[in-house]
């Protein structure tokens, strides 16, 4: 009977700790936890980029305005400051599902409702950034870890 109760705490104790663990790792990345800056937007069928965020690429998008946006989440709230325009835009998100790769919101930004995920992205040499995209209707907005 010891024994019976010995392995029935163990197993809780395993159990307790595998779901603490797996917790941490899908608390991993959260919109909450950076200062966001805008690399681009995307706008229509063809995803021609209409802002572009680092002036350095200019010349691959030479259409594209430049534009300095940041974006910062907390408590269910965003809000996006276009300092070039001296203009900003407030939202709210929700949490609709989280996986250990990231976390995905629902967002409503001035008043349209779209879709955002937070994530690692990794590139091609190895290094990992945290992103951010979000679409909303026929614009996707894509944000860095600042």
């Amino acid at each position: 009977m010891k024994r019976f109760i010995r392995v029935n705490v163990l197993l809780l104790l395993v159990t307790a700790l595998v779901f603490c663990f797996s917790s941490c790792v899908f608390e991993k990345v959260k919109i909450e936890n950076y200062e966001w800056q805008m690399r681009y937007v995307m706008h229509g069928e063809n995803d021609q980029v209409v802002i572009d965020a680092v002036q350095e690429e200019s010349s691959v998008y030479p259409q594209a305005k430049i534009i300095d946006m940041k974006l910062t989440a907390n408590d269910g709230r965003i809000t996006i400051v276009d300092v070039t325009n001296d203009k900003s835009y407030e939202g709210t998100y929700l949490v609709e599902n989280k996986t250990p790769e990231g976390t995905d919101y629902k967002v409503v930004i001035d008043g349209k409702t779209g879709y955002a995920t937070v994530a690692m992205t990794t590139y091609a040499d190895g290094t990992e950034e945290p992103t951010l995209p979000i679409n909303l209707g026929d614009y996707s907005i894509y944000f860095y870890a600042e």
